[in-house]
């Protein structure tokens, strides 16, 4: 692994350090959320890892969720969780271990802003993953070039709950947006279409799949216009070309 290189706090951080972590309840009912999501392509990057080093990373980590479930597949040999954050990993992490029921003895939490280098030699990680994190960053550009260089040839790239915006609801959306804490705070937080999000991925290098996810009964009716005007919610699911 590359030397890390010094976290510098912004608003970001401050903001993090201090976000509550909730009622056990709330936050369970929130893992579970998260697995459901991983659930839907789980066995297919455990294919994918087979015979590899199995060394993964969750960018954005903070509860840690991700990197918990990723911790249960054979071929995850080991998982890096880096968050803006050290404060929210150390509070998180433990309780969803416990409600995950993960191997935490594969789990390094790392403190690290993503928006900049990424502390990772050349082709060190076998998967890079995101849970409602990618749309954090403050440039599609400069992120998702360095995955692509940290990844292995062929490696993967997976991104589940992102913000997604919808064309028949983008004023109600974007107005939303602008009233959160986190808008309030000067957080970096995005929301975008989906072909934004595959003409950023295709143009960083990464052949790119989305694996639509329907929790409700209305949205499973409707499941035929995913990703198109009604709504979008699903994983991003991508290779790097090699």
């Amino acid at each position: 692994m590359a030397e890390k290189l010094q976290t510098v706090v912004t608003s970001d951080q401050a903001f993090y350090d201090n976000e509550p972590i909730g009622s056990p309840e709330e936050h369970a009912k929130w893992m579970q959320e998260i697995k459901f999501y991983f659930d839907r392509y789980a066995y297919r990057l455990n294919a994918n890892l087979a015979g590899l080093n199995g060394h993964v990373a969750e960018l954005g980590a903070g509860s840690c969720g991700l990197s918990v479930c990723l911790s249960r597949l054979e071929n995850v040999k080991r998982v890096t969780s880096l968050d803006i954050s050290s404060k929210r990993m150390a509070r998180m992490i433990d309780v969803s271990a416990s409600v995950l029921r993960g191997d935490q003895s594969k789990i390094t939490p790392v403190a690290c802003n993503f928006n900049g280098t990424l502390p990772f030699d050349d082709g060190e990680l076998d998967a890079i993953l995101f849970d409602a994190a990618l749309h954090h960053t403050r440039s599609m550009w400069s992120t998702l070039a360095e995955c692509n260089r940290v990844l292995s040839p062929g490696g993967v790239l997976i991104a589940q709950r992102e913000s997604y915006l919808s064309p028949f609801r983008a004023r109600r959306q974007i107005t939303k947006l602008l009233n959160t804490p986190e808008i309030a705070a000067k957080v970096s937080e995005n929301i975008y279409l989906l072909d934004q999000y595959k003409y950023y991925l295709s143009v960083s290098g990464f052949n790119v799949e989305f694996i639509g996810v329907e929790r409700s009964y209305l949205k499973k009716l409707l499941s035929f216009a995913n990703g198109f005007a009604l709504f979008t919610d699903g994983v991003l699911f991508c290779k790097k070309i090699i």
